[in-house]
């Protein structure tokens, strides 16, 4: 009986204590086998599901009473409650999957260098145009969406545009992971929205020819979406 509830422990408390550390074990096992965002993000959430069905099937085994429990009652317990937990700690929202794209082009590229007094330079390569502001959440979180996915080896070139002064764009990049990247500041605002439109963040994938193939705004940088960016490696 005490291993029996020993073991359940072990697995309860490892079902639970993944979910904190969602994002981090994404980057981890990314990195590391060349599994995509989607596949690894999916992969998490089952593994949950399995550690707490197996912490269930340790914990009725200690009884005498529900030793006998038959295995597809504890395994759709266990989905359910394991389900429940994965998506309780590490929410899964409807804009997670799909690749996202408004069609919205990014025009005169070019001149987005005298813009930015100079700064920014358009190569004829796959390229991430950012447009960020610094009191935007949905910009943090894209922010470190790409820092993430840079450490897990994508290596597109990622220029990230923000309006207003030099200091704030640095405090921005320092807090949310950004300093890898190519940073750019746009003073004047005006010219600035008319890049960027009215919606943040404005996530431009501009490819060799300086087409923009795909457009993101808000929550829009997802799995998929990074799953893509990391193809155009390969």
């Amino acid at each position: 009986m005490i291993k029996s509830i020993t073991l359940f422990i072990l697995f309860a408390f490892s079902a639970i204590i993944i979910p904190f550390y969602f994002n981090e074990l994404e980057i981890i096992i990314t990195e590391n086998t060349g599994m995509g965002w989607v596949t690894t993000s999916i992969l998490i959430r089952i593994i949950v599901i399995m550690a707490f069905t197996v912490a269930l099937k340790f914990f009725f085994s200690a009884f005498e009473k529900t030793k006998g429990l038959k295995t597809w009652i504890i395994l759709l317990i266990g989905i359910i409650l394991g389900f429940l937990i994965s998506f309780t700690i590490a929410p899964i929202y409807n804009t997670d999957y799909g690749i996202f794209n408004d069609g919205v082009k990014l025009e005169n590229i070019e001149s987005i260098n005298t813009a930015t007094d100079g700064s920014f330079s358009n190569e004829k390569q796959f390229t991430v145009i950012a447009f960020f502001t610094t009191n935007c959440p949905f910009c943090k979180s894209a922010c470190r969406k790409l820092s993430q996915s840079n450490k897990a080896g994508q290596n597109l070139k990622v220029d990230l545009i923000f309006p207003g002064t030099r200091e704030d764009t640095d405090r921005f990049l320092q807090e949310n992971e950004g300093t890898q990247f190519n940073s750019h500041t746009i003073s004047d605002e005006a010219t600035f929205m008319e890049y960027s439109g009215s919606n943040f963040p404005s996530i431009f994938l501009i490819n060799p020819n300086g087409e923009t193939q795909y457009h993101w705004i808000g929550d829009q940088m997802n799995y998929s979406a990074l799953d893509y960016l990391l193809s155009l490696e390969q």
